[in-house]
């Protein structure tokens, strides 16, 4: 009975905060995020985070805006990809960034609100060799196009990368696939593979996004027959389901649906699954996930 009871205080806790948030009225005196773990001076650290794009009971985009920097500035990702990135969330993290980061990428359309599946990178690091957007429809390259009986238009955005030291040169992909159907996403993904081979032409590529799909699905064996799956290949990593509906959990899906994909071949020293809250509060519905690779 006392469990139940504590868990109970909890969730209330929870709720009276989120509430309190959204209402503008709460601030945490002190953003306190984990330790990220340490880096290795061979590795590429990428990041992949859905940063679910609305204000809602759970949790106001400029809290969470201060919460998701926190965490980028702590485990500091080479390049990262965010998801559902509307403009204000977008002109919030360019602020709190400042010019370490750099971020590109298109709408997906030109409606109000419309969303982002932007790459950012260490301008300190890195120079920008190329960059793009697509459309995951039949006709790529098409602004604001959908196929497949999507919900709504659906996009990948990369950034090509050289070291500024070395001259090493990789491919971040970034997207976000449709949420209704497998059948769409396992269209949307040939278009994605298709622009994948193109680009892995220049040199090894990682691919981030929230899939939509969880290992059972046609989706993750397409993606995983032309790349391999970080966790599976890292020396230290975890299992666990990356949507979490801010605590409240996730029906549909059996394991994660937010990879980090990478050429076959690729060494993976670390995944792991960020589940960093502040005051008990989430950074999003989503966990961000991590990967420190070695190509």
């Amino acid at each position: 009975m006392k469990n139940i009871l504590e868990t109970l205080k909890k969730k209330i806790l929870s709720l009276v905060l989120a509430l309190m948030m959204t209402l503008g009225s709460y601030a945490p005196a002190k953003i306190e995020i984990a330790s990220a773990p340490e880096k290795s001076e061979r590795s590429v650290r990428i990041l992949s985070q859905n940063l679910r794009c609305n204000n809602d009971l759970y949790g106001f985009v400029k809290n969470r805006a201060l919460f998701v920097s926190e965490m980028l500035k702590n485990y500091e990702p080479d390049s990262f990809g965010v998801q559902e990135a509307t403009e204000t969330w977008l002109s919030l993290l360019d602020e709190s960034l400042g010019e370490k980061y750099a971020r590109v990428g298109e709408p997906r359309d030109n409606a109000k609100n419309t969303e982002y599946s932007a790459v950012y990178y260490r301008t300190d690091k890195f120079e920008l060799l190329d960059e793009g957007t697509i459309w995951l429809s039949k006709t790529p390259e098409k602004f604001g196009s959908k196929s497949f009986l999507a919900s709504m238009p659906r996009i990948c955005t990369w950034a090509t990368l050289k070291n500024k030291e070395t001259g090493f040169v990789y491919t971040h992909v970034n997207t976000h696939l449709d949420f209704l159907v497998e059948y769409t996403r396992s269209k949307q993904s040939e278009v994605l593979l298709s622009k994948i081979g193109e680009l892995q032409k220049v040199g090894p590529l990682v691919c981030t996004g929230d899939f939509n799909a969880d290992e059972r699905d046609e989706t993750y064996e397409k993606m995983t027959a032309a790349l391999d799956d970080s966790r599976l290949l890292a020396k230290e990593t975890e299992s666990g389901k990356t949507f979490h509906n801010y605590g409240r959990g996730d029906l549909f899906h059996k394991t994660a649906i937010d990879f980090i994909f990478v050429s076959k071949g690729t060494e993976v020293e670390r995944y792991k699954i960020i589940k960093d809250t502040v005051d008990g509060m989430y950074l999003s519905d989503h966990y961000g996930i991590m990967a420190d690779i070695i190509f």
